[in-house]
């Protein structure tokens, strides 16, 4: 098995370090020791903990976002996309521990405004980003209307993919946000869709 570099060590050790303790909590003294690095390699490689906690969620993130980007530059090819991306968010959003990271943020967030922005642009702005991209490329094809921002459209998207099933869980209404990723993928596509393709 091949040795960890000092940076996968140092995500790995501050992601575990961000769930037990919360951000605000951990020190670069505890992270160093955690991830057997000195003071001096973790600053060789991360500004500060807001630069870690963004690479710790992009890292997190990158466990469902895809490496090449999709074709879309036909309709069925658009609606595939879609709904790959979808299924592979709502399953991510679902997992035990992605739900606590989450709340560990939102927690420290209501403290740490930077916290909440740098966790956001990570996460929900990336994926936002992301699924822009295959909106913009399908106006670009003429397969989608034109008049709408693609990140607009992105944005529908994600909240009917989304819906209330995140404030569910964080309220303790269920455990689980997402039970049928399929079907809420497949209807949340298709009414996009419906709303914009020409």
């Amino acid at each position: 098995m091949a040795k960890q570099s000092p940076q996968d060590r140092i995500l790995c050790a501050a992601r575990q370090l961000f769930f037990e303790h919360g951000f605000e909590r951990v020190s670069t003294d505890l992270l160093a020791r955690e991830a057997a690095v000195s003071k001096a390699s973790i600053y060789r490689h991360y500004r500060n903990m807001s630069d870690i906690l963004r690479c710790v969620t992009e890292a997190e993130a990158a466990k469902f976002r895809e490496a090449v980007p999709p074709q879309t530059e036909t309709l069925v090819q658009l609606k595939a996309a879609l709904i790959q991306y979808g299924l592979k968010l709502l399953t991510f959003l679902n997992a035990s521990d992605t739900l606590e990271f989450a709340r560990v943020i939102h927690e420290e967030a209501r403290s740490n405004p930077d916290l909440g922005k740098t966790f956001f642009d990570a996460a929900y702005g990336q994926t936002q980003r992301d699924f822009s991209k295959m909106f913009a490329a399908a106006q670009s094809a003429g397969i989608l209307s034109d008049t709408t921002d693609a990140m607009d459209i992105a944005e529908d998207l994600i909240g009917l993919l989304e819906g209330m099933g995140l404030v569910r869980v964080q309220l303790g209404v269920v455990k689980v946000p997402y039970p049928d990723v399929e079907t809420r993928t497949r209807r949340a596509v298709e009414t996009i869709l419906r709303m914009h393709a020409v």
